[in-house]
């Protein structure tokens, strides 16, 4: 996932993507795991990771409806940090980072199922 200049479409080909993959493949952990592997890693530099790892983990609660033990800690970690911050994205423009923020509460504020043992 790289940012640059396409932060709707990126986050729209992650959700399209999730959505996709998890049509052929159960959601489990480690599904989830490999799908962050596809659609996280790889980018350019911190920020974008950082970026990319809200789109992902919020998409993908969404879909799943909970997220398994060690991303509920991930993300809610890295949402406190962004929170308390005020950290600014160099990569977003304003519409941008405020629909992002606007994950990065949702996320930090939201109670996040977690996922089941046979997930």
């Amino acid at each position: 996932m790289y940012i640059d200049n396409n932060y709707f479409e990126e986050k729209q080909t992650t959700i399209d993507s999730i959505e996709h993959y998890f049509t052929r493949y159960p959601i489990d952990k480690a599904n989830i795991a490999r799908m962050y592997s596809e659609e996280v890693l790889g980018v350019a530099d911190t920020e974008q990771l950082i970026i990319a790892e809200i789109i992902f983990y919020h998409a993908m609660w969404k879909k799943a409806g909970g997220l398994p033990t060690y991303a509920i800690d991930r993300i809610k970690s890295l949402t406190n940090k962004i929170i308390q911050s005020n950290q600014s994205f160099n990569y977003l423009n304003g519409d941008e980072y405020n629909d992002f923020i606007k994950m990065v509460k949702e996320l930090n504020e939201s109670e996040i199922d977690l996922l089941g043992d046979n997930s």
